[in-house]
């Protein structure tokens, strides 16, 4: 196909293709910037498609033929000058030969120090001397096997005791379920138990502490409580639950 009915045929299509948006013109919203888009890259596309019969035009004028360009080239290149001649190189003196490494001496062997040799009557004689010592040393350390240490009370680490107190007063009977609770597990108890309720948890507090026995504070927390809270919330408010109750248990 000639390179020109294909410019046109292309051409052809592009203008088809204008005329299909301009068709478009009236959509509005986020599509219309879409369709000017459009619109601007096919009218570019066609500009640029006419410009190639003339570019192609231009190119075949601007190409000299083959023989006349090597002519020209011909006529350009000079005859080569000859070069100056190049002076003989001089002659460089043999390399001295190397001398011989001179042998390494032997080094003299290393005779004992007779001045830091010791007698074997001297090490027999430290050895005697350190036998007592040794065993004072060991008689010294059975001693301290029957030296009575503290009483059991004195062994119990600082932090054990904490924990035994800890646990004496979870343990202990209280009279009022809200006076009981501190300000740390009361906002707890209020997110977790009662989804952020506050009203909710005061009026839970006070039907508890009203309660006759442990059963009706049960059924209590069970109508209170929200379905699915935490169940480590529910153990500790169990916990508190149970020491109002444990003298009447």
């Amino acid at each position: 196909m000639d390179f020109l009915k294909a410019v046109n045929i292309i051409g052809r299509d592009l203008d088809e293709a204008m005329a299909l948006l301009e068709q478009l013109s009236g959509v509005s919203g986020s599509e219309q910037a879409e369709i000017e888009l459009a619109r601007s890259r096919v009218h570019s596309a066609a500009y640029l498609l006419k410009l190639l019969p003339g570019l192609t035009d231009a190119g075949k004028q601007a190409e000299p033929a083959p023989g006349a360009q090597s002519e020209q080239i011909n006529e350009k290149m000079p005859e080569p000058m000859p070069g100056p001649e190049q002076p003989p190189r001089p002659e460089l003196p043999p390399r001295p030969e190397p001398l011989p490494k001179p042998e390494p001496r032997p080094e003299p062997e290393h005779l004992p120090d007779p001045v830091k040799a010791v007698a074997p009557e001297e090490e027999n004689n430290k050895h005697a001397e350190a036998t007592p010592k040794a065993q004072e040393a060991s008689k010294g350390i059975l001693a301290d096997r029957f030296i009575p240490s503290g009483t059991i009370g004195e062994k119990i680490s600082p932090a054990r005791k904490d924990e035994v107190i800890s646990s004496v007063m979870h343990n202990k009977p209280i009279a009022d379920i809200g006076a009981a609770i501190g300000i740390n597990d009361r906002f707890y108890y209020i997110r977790e138990l009662f989804s952020g309720d506050a009203l909710a948890y005061s009026d839970t507090i006070r039907r508890l502490n009203a309660a006759a026995n442990l059963g009706e504070a049960m059924r209590i927390l069970d109508e209170s409580t929200v379905m699915g809270s935490d169940p480590a919330a529910q153990s500790s408010f169990v916990d508190v639950v149970r020491r109002k109750f444990s003298l009447n248990v």
